[in-house]
Formats: C-alpha cells, structure tokens, sequence
C-alpha cells in the first residue's frame, strides 16, 4: 500500500467534514434507489427454492425421511445456542470492519449502530441479488444520513471491499490448497478452482486499482457525463492517508477472515450437534467450497447449489446423507433464514428514515 501521491489528493484523516460535503444521502453520486424485492426478485427466488426442493427430495431418496427428522429433532441445544454466537459473532466482525475505520477519524459511530447496518447489509446482499451492491447501497446511504462525510463513507467503502474480496480469495485458495495436498482436487474441481480464482483475482485488482488511482480511473471522455464526474470528485477525495495505511487494511482482512471462520464454525457446530464426527478441517472444507459453487452460481443466493455441494462434502467424508443434510441445513437455517426477520425489519426501517431524511432536506 505504499507509493506517492500528488499533494492535492492528500488529506487528513481526523479532519471535520468540510462544509461543501453535504451529509446528504444524495450527495454519493452513481447509488440507485434501493427498493424492497418485487416480481424479478421474487421469481429468482422460487427457482431457486424449486432447486432446493430437487436437491433435498434427491438426497432423501438415497436415504431414510424418518432418519432425517429424528436427526434434525434430535439436535443438541447446547450446541444450537453456540452456533448462535458464532452468528452474532459474524456481524461482530462485520461492523468492526467499519467501527476500526472511523476510530481512524473524529467521525464517531456507536458500534450498535453499525452492528444494526451489518445485519441489514447481509439481509439486502440475499434478499436483492446483486453481487453485495445492494447491501453497500443502503450502508452508504445510512452512513451519510448518520453524518459521515461521503468522502469518508466511499473510503470506507472501498477498504471494506477490498479486505472482503481479499479475504474471500486467502480462504478459497487455502482450501484448494488443502485439497490439492491431500490429493483430493482432481481434474474433476480444477476448473472450479480455476474459475473462482480468477473471478476474485479481477474483483481484488479492481479494487485495488480504485484505491491506487482513486478518481483517475475514470477515463477523462467520461467526465463529461454528471454522475461520473461527481463520482471521480467522490473517489478523488477519499482518504488517501487511510487507502494506504496497511495496519488498517490487515485489521479489515483478518476481520473479514474472521467472518469465514466463524461461519465455518457455524458448520461444524452444525454438525456436531446432529451426532456427525467431522473435524474443523473438514468443516472448513465442506463450507469454503460449497460458498466457492454458490457464489459461481447463477441461482439467488446459491440456493440448491450451495446445499447439493455441502450436503455432497460430508457425505464423501464419510457421514450418512440424512445428517449431512440435516447439518447443512441448521447452517443455512442460521445464516439465511433466520437473519431475515430482524433484517427485513431494519432494512425497512433503514430505507424509510433515509427516505424521510431526503423529503426533510
């Protein structure tokens, strides 16, 4: 994160917000109005419910359906409550990512507040399918409603981004590396090593291209056009100082990598609460890849994909079908099902006072 930056691109990170930076939810150009999931979004869903059915109904044919609900009743509280923590733990993270940030600047957040925008960044990102845009859309808006400077706000933005794809890339290539010492990546998962490689691979260089040239990016024929121009003034003022400072990029990496962790932990909890002896490794495994077949996915959310593969990874490492799917779906019960009733609430609750804000200004 080193090099030298023209001195008018420099600036001060404990600095107020200057005067002209109008905390305006408006005034972070390019960001669409976000709007509660319609008929498209709801046709993504039922596909991809209809694909989870498939899948489910395929797994339960090569076993026992009183198997399978015995196992799921048969889960250990104990071991429910501590997938719980893990889950808020998550979002623990998630907001500190965002809370170390601002520690960096006189701008002051309450960590309950960005704990509250963690859960409605991940309900948006699954409820509005759109690559984690939608999830930043509302964040940044309710950041600027909040008072933070926009010029902050895209500097936030962009180390957020930047440690997720670069943590997301570590523990996908950690866990081919895994396979690919056991012997177990094949020919068969090399192209899906290969792909997921170079998608977060072009997801990390782009923006580690915004961080560098900030602004500059945006070719000069484009600058004609309002939004973009208003957009290059946005990324030109982030905080270059900040952009550059590696101690704050390796606290967002690690707390990103935390996130996979515990969600991994989430998994093996999952697990072992069910009866299945599987070890944090193969856990880790199970979850890392079926995230890498989801995310490759053209379904919402992974859905079907993401069970099929999990489900798959436990029952080749040796546990019955009926478990390794009653496994998998107390995880998916944990990190998307139950997240979105609180998460719908606050989104809505989120979009309505940045609504009510913009009719106040």
């Amino acid at each position: 994160m080193s090099g030298e930056t023209p001195l008018e691109h420099r600036q001060d990170a404990t600095r107020p917000p200057k005067e002209e930076e109008a905390i305006h939810p408006k005034s972070v150009p390019g960001l669409p109005e976000i709007e509660l999931p319609g008929i498209g979004v709801a046709i993504g869903w039922l596909s991809g419910l209809l694909l989870l059915g498939v899948i489910v109904g395929f797994a339960l044919h090569f076993g026992d359906v009183q198997v399978f609900l015995s196992t799921l009743r048969s889960a250990n509280p104990l071991w429910l409550a501590a997938a719980v923590a893990c889950q808020i733990a998550t979002y623990a993270c998630a907001a500190a990512v965002w809370f170390r940030i601002f520690s960096r600047t006189e701008t002051r957040q309450s960590f309950a507040g960005l704990f509250k925008l963690a859960v409605v960044q991940l309900f948006a990102n699954q409820a509005l399918p759109s690559g984690g845009f939608s999830g930043i859309v509302i964040v940044a808006k309710g950041l600027v409603r909040r008072g933070v400077a926009p010029s902050l706000v895209m500097t936030a933005l962009l180390v957020d981004g930047f440690s997720y794809y670069a943590s997301y890339l570590m523990v996908g290539l950690l866990a081919f590396v895994i396979l690919w010492h056991s012997g177990d990546l094949g020919t068969a998962r090399l192209p899906l090593a290969i792909a997921f490689v170079l998608v977060l691979l072009a997801l990390v260089l782009a923006t580690f291209l915004l961080i560098r040239r900030q602004g500059r990016i945006i070719p000069k024929a484009a600058l004609r056009w309002a939004p973009a121009a208003k957009m290059a003034a946005i990324l030109g003022s982030a905080h270059t100082d900040m952009l550059r400072d590696g101690k704050l990029i390796l606290e967002a990496f690690f707390l990103q990598i935390g996130v996979f962790l515990l969600d991994a932990a989430t998994l093996w909890i999952a697990a072992r609460s069910v009866g299945l002896d599987v070890g944090p490794i193969g856990a880790f495994l199970s979850f890392v890849l079926a995230s890498v077949v989801a995310t490759l996915s053209p379904i919402p959310l992974g859905l079907g994909t993401f069970e099929g593969t999990c489900t798959g990874l436990l029952h080749v490492m040796g546990s019955g079908i009926e478990s390794s799917l009653a496994a998998t779906l107390i995880l998916r019960g944990f990190t998307l099902w139950l997240p979105m009733v609180p998460g719908l609430w606050l989104m809505r609750s989120e979009m309505d006072e940045t609504a009510l804000h913009d009719t106040d200004l």
